[in-house]
């Protein structure tokens, strides 16, 4: 009965909680970033950052600090989950979680089709993510799920999971840097390097460049992940 009651007084306390929050918010959620970003002939997102993508825009120049930050957090995650899963023996391979079960045929044929078709993909919403829906952080994760079919068509696939850390971690130090030669060129850290005089072309370099590496880190970091559990269901 007083878990009960403790349950009821938490759950209204959340509910007040919530109500209160709601109040502004029509002050806290306003368009005036919106109307900042697309007003003009040219939208000034686009001619700011380069990016016919706003979003892609907003999560590689004005807002990448907070980008950064979110991959850092992937890699804090990824190196928890390694050394979680930390086993005594060291397994050469990390075979699919069923191991005395064969995978049927027709399943393998299939995953050796899909396989080409969503590593493609991956790298097209990764390269055109200043163009059209996508970016580094999607591609990435659509590549990592492609490196994880390829358990189902060669369960005898060796996988290094400390190297792949080890150069999510350096690739991680690059994209601080890369970014970070903006206060040479413009006086501002974390922004597009690349002075707004240049043509859109020419600071496009800088998104797809920067998508890239973003990407290569986020499957990185996946694929540690994926791996892991792999082994951990043996």
């Amino acid at each position: 009965m007083t878990k009960h009651l403790i349950i009821i007084i938490l759950l209204g306390v959340l509910l007040a909680v919530f109500v209160v929050a709601m109040q502004d918010v029509q002050i806290l959620y306003n368009t005036a970033l919106k109307s900042y970003l697309v007003e003009g002939v040219i939208p000034r997102g686009f001619e700011e950052t380069g990016s016919r993508n706003l979003v892609t825009a907003i999560l590689l120049d004005y807002r990448l600090f907070d980008s950064l930050f979110e991959a850092g957090i992937l890699l804090i995650a990824v190196s928890g989950i390694i050394w979680i899963s930390k086993h005594d023996i060291e397994e050469k391979n990390a075979q699919f979680m069923y191991d005395k079960f064969k995978t049927p045929d027709l399943f393998v044929t299939f995953s050796r089709l899909v396989y080409p078709l969503m590593l493609t993909f991956g790298f097209y919403v990764i390269i055109n993510g200043h163009l059209s829906p996508g970016g580094g952080f999607q591609g990435g994760a659509i590549v990592a799920s492609a490196i994880l079919i390829l358990y189902y068509i060669d369960h005898d696939k060796e996988t290094n999971i400390k190297l792949i850390v080890t150069v999510e971690k350096f690739l991680y130090i690059a994209i601080l840097l890369f970014a970070g030669i903006s206060i040479f060129t413009r006086g501002t850290f974390f922004t597009n390097f690349i002075p707004t005089h240049y043509s859109y072309d020419v600071q496009t370099i800088y998104l797809v460049i920067l998508n890239i590496m973003i990407g290569f880190k986020v499957a990185l970091g996946l694929w540690a992940i994926f791996t892991a559990f792999l082994k951990e269901g043996r």
